[in-house]
């Protein structure tokens, strides 16, 4: 295994085959540099990726250790566009624009932790409140992680909640941040292609294994409010 990427597979490999379990100790970067006869950078690198995407949990002094993530809940409360529209009094509107086989973006890549070659589902949608734009969403989803899905069952429901029904996800992870407005994004959501808007990447799991990876698009003053 002379690659990071071949490494960071044959680590997923091992804890999605539970010869590590979750919250276990894995071997040291120097130990699995030997069994897998790379050099250590290169483990490291992987390492660094699996943990980014909090696979694993690295400790100095401790070690590298599966996230324990199953053994603390294993259901995971997810938020819905739905709810957040109801709250603002509005009345929600849904509409999937697009569904189909792609290769995946280097993003899309990273963070379901799959090859350029591997074949997901992108699942595009648009959701507005009283009519008016409110959000845009694209979400790939690795189709050999998850139950057969076609199409008509998007139709009237979004992909999240398509997962949180029929996945037990156990870990979710977000990211914020503003990026310009491109394409049918900046149409559906009536602005000029650059415009910033704010954007949140979502990562979610099941155990070890990551099942989708979500982009959603909100207009310009959109405010996000979160509560404990």
């Amino acid at each position: 295994m002379n690659t990071w990427q071949s490494v960071r597979a044959e680590v997923l490999r091992r804890i999605r085959s539970r010869e590590w379990p979750p919250g276990e100790l894995i071997p040291t970067e120097q130990q699995l540099a030997v069994q897998l006869g790379c050099a250590r950078a290169t483990v490291n690198r992987a390492l660094r990726e699996l943990a980014d995407n909090g696979i694993i949990e690295r400790r100095r002094k401790v070690g590298t250790r599966v996230t324990a993530t199953p053994s603390r809940r294993t259901t995971l409360e997810m938020s819905v566009i739905r709810d957040e529209i109801e709250a603002m009094g509005a009345e929600y509107g849904y509409r999937l624009t697009s569904f189909s086989r792609s290769y995946p973006t280097e993003e899309a890549m990273r963070a379901l932790q799959v090859s350029s070659t591997d074949e997901l589902l992108i699942i595009k949608a648009n959701y507005t409140a009283d009519g008016e734009p409110h959000c845009c969403e694209a979400v790939w989803l690795n189709p050999r992680t998850l139950p057969p899905l076609t199409r008509e069952e998007l139709e009237d429901q979004p992909a999240h909640d398509w997962l949180a029904r029929n996945v037990p996800l156990t870990q979710g992870r977000f990211c914020i941040l503003a990026e310009g407005a491109t394409g049918d994004c900046a149409t559906n959501l009536g602005v000029a292609a650059g415009t910033p808007v704010l954007t949140i990447e979502r990562i979610n799991w099941s155990d070890a294994t990551p099942v989708s990876f979500a982009r959603q698009f909100y207009p310009p003053k959109h405010r996000l409010i979160s509560e404990d």
